[in-house]
């Protein structure tokens, strides 16, 4: 009985076993869940782009209505944007009216809508091609889809692209949603951003964002240049803006003028214009009618006001705009920036730059100095006033004058006086260590006389021929926004958007005189961004200033000069009165 009772517990426990391995080979034979094999692809990409893909419609199974989109849903946070009445609209259309409707696809303002609610669900890129134009994800879940680009380069901005997917015909269902437009062909559209400013003189003549050289009371002339992106609806507050400050210069108000848009009935931008700069913003109706990236140039002019006490100034000139670039968050303000220069030059001026920190600056130039002597050519007296440019034991001169007028010229003869913008002849006079300033003039060429010596000395009626030239080098600068002003050093905490900009500054300038080089000043321009100062350090200095010499005596009067008129007054007196007298005695002879 026992031997029976095991049996029957062994053959139980055999036909639980077969049981088992049953259920198993009959759970194999399951269908498996649908696979997804449907790869997304974007195009026209720029290598170094990066590119997330974010799902807003999927595949649900059909429904009890039945209708034309009856399994196609938008998700949870898509659908106030893609409700199933925007979805028929978009997908079908109504082809049971007459006459039918077409579909209406992908709009940009759906997609605008859309890419602002992208969040943090996105999923990169499984691969890219090997020249970076081409993105791809695998398995996607079968629906629309939504891919957004990041520009490895900051001056891009994309629209965003739509793309469906479907399940493997051969495992799953069959249909797919069909999304069409002008974003659901899978290529990447894309607008790049530029900016440039070049400023030009009527009398130099300078373009190609050369430095211009000016004198105090010039007009320059400057040209802004940008493009502004194709945002289309799909921005739905775009934000364009230009900015403009001027250093040194008081804006012309009234030569701002915008070209290359259209403006109606409404106005594309508004101004703002102050002594120093404007502003543009352009409007949202207008950023949201571009479909594609459009080029606008501005237009003003400025007149320089400096007072150039220093021996060479520099006045920087930037443009920046702030606009947007990503369509999943507006506000997020992309930068450019450009920026001219221009400069005024001095002679003998009382100092290099304006701030005394630097390790030159507070000196002064020597290019001309008078200095004084006595009628066997000695200097009148030991005095020196030494180059603080220069090497002080070989650059001096002995015996300055003070006191001695003298005037700049346009003519080589010294006849028609050079007047400045508000119709002042200009002159300087010595100090007592001999220099004299000019200041606020422009580079070029210019005649040099004296005026009037000091007394007891004689006049230098020499005209001298004086050039003053400038050289110009380009260079790179980087400068951060930290949202609220430039700054030249990336910031250790918070956000700052960078910014590098090719601008063309000043490398040296020379004085020279009757074709002697009495003056070179070589900078090494390693230029501070945000900085209006030129970097001086390390530069190639020279100077050998040029004597003007006054003799102790009496000045003989002038050639046409009051003295001549008095002897001829004198003389034609005398000789008439003794032209009277002959006559007087040759009729008392009689």
């Amino acid at each position: 009985m026992k031997h029976m009772k095991r049996m029957m517990a062994l053959m139980l426990a055999f036909v639980l076993c077969l049981s088992m391995s049953g259920m198993a080979a009959f759970a194999d034979e399951t269908p498996a869940a649908p696979s997804y094999d449907y790869p997304l692809t974007v195009t026209d990409l720029a290598k170094g782009d990066t590119v997330k893909f974010y799902q807003v419609v999927e595949w649900v199974g059909e429904t009890a209505d039945k209708s034309d989109v009856s399994g196609w849903k938008a998700l949870a946070q898509y659908s106030s944007v893609l409700t199933q009445d925007v979805l028929k609209s978009m997908l079908v259309g109504d082809p049971k009216a007459d006459p039918a409707v077409a579909p209406t696809g992908m709009t940009s303002e759906i997609a605008g809508k859309l890419a602002k609610l992208a969040g943090n669900d996105g999923k990169d890129a499984t691969s890219y091609s090997d020249d970076g134009k081409t993105a791809t994800y695998n398995n996607a879940k079968s629906g629309m889809w939504m891919a957004l680009v990041t520009p490895k380069d900051a001056n891009t901005v994309y629209n965003p692209v739509f793309v469906s997917a479907d399940y493997n015909k051969e495992t799953g269902h069959e249909g797919t949603v069909a999304v069409t437009g002008e974003f659901a062909d899978g290529v990447a559209k894309s607008s790049t951003v530029t900016l440039t400013k070049t400023a030009s003189t009527t009398e130099d003549g300078w373009d190609d964002n050369k430095p211009t050289t000016t004198a105090v009371g010039d007009t320059v002339n400057f040209t802004v240049t940008t493009t502004i992106p194709g945002y289309g609806e799909v921005y739905t507050d775009p934000h364009f803006v230009v900015t403009d400050e001027l250093t040194a210069l008081k804006l012309n108000k009234d030569s701002v003028v915008v070209t290359g848009l259209t403006q109606g009935e409404d106005k594309d931008y508004t101004v703002e214009a102050t002594d120093s700069g404007y502003t543009i913003t352009f409007t949202k109706k207008y950023l949201q009618s571009l479909k594609a990236a459009t080029s606008v140039t501005i237009n003003y002019s400025a007149v320089v006001t400096v007072d150039a006490v220093n021996a060479v100034n520099e006045e920087n000139n930037d443009v920046s705009i702030a606009y947007s670039h990503n369509p999943n968050n507006q506000t997020d303000y992309d930068v450019k920036k450009d920026t001219t220069q221009h400069y005024t030059f001095s002679l003998d001026a009382a100092g290099i730059g304006k701030d005394v920190t630097e390790t030159l600056k507070g000196k002064k130039t020597s290019e001309i100095v008078k200095i004084g002597k006595d009628a066997a050519g000695n200097p009148i007296t030991e005095t020196r006033t030494t180059s603080q440019i220069g090497d002080p034991e070989k650059d001096y001169v002995e015996g300055p004058l003070n006191g001695a007028v003298f005037g700049l010229f346009t003519d080589n003869k010294g006849e028609v006086p050079y007047k400045d913008k508000a119709g002042n002849e200009v002159t300087a006079t010595s100090g007592t260590d001999g220099r004299m300033n000019f200041t606020g003039l422009d580079a070029g060429t210019y005649y040099l006389k004296e005026i009037s010596a000091p007394d007891g000395f004689v006049k230098d009626s020499t005209v001298h021929t004086v050039v003053i030239a400038a050289e110009t080098e380009k260079v790179n600068v980087t400068e951060w926004w930290n949202g609220s002003e430039w700054v030249s050093k990336k910031p250790t905490s918070g956000t700052a958007k960078e910014v590098t900009y090719e601008t063309e500054i000043l490398k040296s300038y020379s004085v020279t005189i009757d074709g002697k080089e009495t003056a070179k000043y070589t900078f090494t321009n390693n230029k501070e961004p945000n900085s209006t100062e030129i970097q001086w350090e390390e530069a190639e200095l020279i100077e050998h200033p040029f004597p003007f010499d006054n003799t102790e005596g009496t000045e003989l009067p002038s050639t046409g000069g009051m003295g001549t008129t008095m002897f001829y007054v004198v003389g034609s007196a005398l000789v008439i009165g003794a032209a009277v007298l002959l006559i007087s005695k040759r009729r008392m002879a009689r």
